[in-house]
């Protein structure tokens, strides 16, 4: 991809097979992609790479920690960082509103389309 990319998202899923899946369709988006298997992994990229990482793309239910935890902490290290969160448990859209702000919410099973026309629509301010 070309260095003049839109910019770089940091994939956090627990499962190895969907947060491979999300690497490969943020990419083919057009956009840069890290992932990150936790919480404690994903702060630790967030520590490391910060100022390179423009959305966090978190699943709510991470298994080490809660998606809108994970989000605090990392608006903590990084202000201003976009937050799209994803869940496939539709139980968990109710508690929406006790998450920290976020730019979007995708429901799993997503298309890779929903995901770019989110993407595209987060990176443009909308």
């Amino acid at each position: 991809m070309a260095a003049d990319r839109a910019g770089t998202v940091l994939v956090v899923e627990d499962d190895p097979h969907v947060c491979l899946l999300l690497q490969r369709l943020v990419a083919g988006a057009g956009y840069t992609a890290l992932s990150a298997g936790s919480g404690a992994e994903a702060l630790a990229v967030l520590d490391a790479r910060g100022a390179e990482i423009d959305l966090l793309l978190t699943d709510i239910g991470l298994g080490d920690m809660h998606g809108g935890e994970l989000a605090r902490r990392a608006l903590e290290l990084r202000p201003g960082l976009r937050v799209v969160y994803s869940s496939g448990h539709a139980r968990l859209t109710a508690a929406l509103d006790d998450l920290p702000a976020g730019n979007a919410f995708l429901l799993k099973p997503y298309k890779a389309e929903d995901l770019k026309r989110v993407l595209d629509r987060v990176f443009a301010g909308g």
